[in-house]
């Protein structure tokens, strides 16, 4: 790969703002939609890099590195039936696909699949309470930019 010659030819790109958009967990009949209560969404990579090695001849062999895959944010709390908390402490432990839609008004997605965690439940007394959640991706998440 070479570099551009000059900043001219180099393409800027625009800063995106996420939201309004969508998260919904799960699949036909089995759906939870909880991009109303969601107020931090991430789904993130973290490397697990072996170190490379020196050989005699001068040259590194390179480490291999994975990577693990986690879906996370922050939402509202709700008590109903097949809610954020019902439906995550039923599925713990459970398999299921999901789609992210950071902006509506643009054809970026990233799909792919979780392990269903239950989401805390509680807080302070008088309040809005929201749960953290963090649940591991199945494989790599499937990253569609908007064209």
């Amino acid at each position: 790969m070479t570099s551009p010659s000059s900043a001219s030819e180099a393409v800027r790109r625009k800063i995106h703002k996420m939201g309004p958009g969508t998260f919904v967990l799960g699949s036909v009949g089995t759906m939870l939609d909880i991009s109303c209560q969601i107020t931090n969404f991430k789904v993130s990579a973290e490397a697990d890099a072996e170190d490379s090695e020196p050989v005699l001849c001068g040259d590194n062999i390179p480490g291999q590195r994975n990577y693990t895959w986690t879906v996370s944010g922050t939402a509202f709390q709700d008590i109903e039936t097949d809610g954020l908390i019902d439906f995550t402490w039923k599925n713990a432990g459970t398999e299921m696909p999901f789609k992210f839609v950071p902006d509506s008004a643009t054809e970026s997605t990233i799909t792919g699949r979780v392990m269903v965690d239950p989401v805390e439940y509680g807080g302070d007394v008088n309040q809005k309470n929201k749960s953290d959640f963090e649940w591991a991706a199945v494989g790599t998440p499937n990253f569609k930019p908007n064209e």
